[in-house]
């Protein structure tokens, strides 16, 4: 075999396979309710299946995944899942799509929560922005009662990680606002006739 014969082999053709009952199948898929991506895309696949009379393994493949989504468990499972995010979990969806929204993570995910109402994110989807670490805590900050409310007196942390103001350290301060939004509640607080705002981290309780 020659030089260029090794470095640019041809890629082997994809094997055709049969598709078993592959009419009724795709006459059943095209009667349901697909999306419109799903819509061309079995379409696209029907043409192939009726010229050629069979289709890659892949192609099949992706028929076998189509018909489970559009299964009537599947479609049932959806129509459950839509009324329950209305009714029990858009609320901390946007709580967290508030947080997601200013990182470089879900972001398109939740600019589609905030932006519009009638967006129902899939389970899956609604499942891995809520359940990890990070939105657990935002989660936490967004519903606990705050550490700091309105009109308590507290003290400002000596600590400089925390604090790089060196002049706050160990100052009383009057909590004006709360701000429980992202990983770490903040406060408003007036400390020596001015406003700061800080983590609820930075505060400790004024003996």
């Amino acid at each position: 075999m020659s030089y260029w014969s090794q470095m640019y082999r041809r890629p082997q053709r994809a094997e055709r396979l049969e598709v078993q009952n592959g009419d009724a199948r795709f006459e059943s898929l095209m009667a349901k309710k697909l999306s419109e991506g799903d819509r061309r895309f079995a379409e696209s696949l029907k043409k192939q299946f009726e010229d050629k009379g069979d289709l890659s393994a892949k192609q099949i493949e992706c028929i076998e995944r189509m018909e489970q989504r559009y299964s009537d468990e599947s479609v049932l499972r959806r129509e459950q899942w839509a009324q329950s995010y209305k009714s029990d979990h858009r609320e901390t969806a946007i709580i967290v799509a508030r947080y997601y929204r200013t990182t470089q993570y879900f972001r398109d995910l939740a600019s589609k929560i905030l932006l519009d109402e009638e967006f129902i994110p899939t389970e899956r989807q609604f499942v891995a922005m809520t359940k990890n670490k990070y939105a657990q805590k935002v989660i936490a900050t967004a519903t606990e009662p705050a550490a700091f409310p309105i009109g308590a007196l507290c003290k400002i942390r000596a600590n400089a990680n925390l604090v790089p103001q060196r002049d706050l350290h160990n100052q009383v301060a009057l909590v004006l606002a709360n701000h429980p939004i992202g990983l770490h509640a903040k406060s408003t607080v007036l400390v020596n006739g001015h406003k700061v705002k800080l983590e609820d981290r930075c505060l400790k309780v004024a003996k």
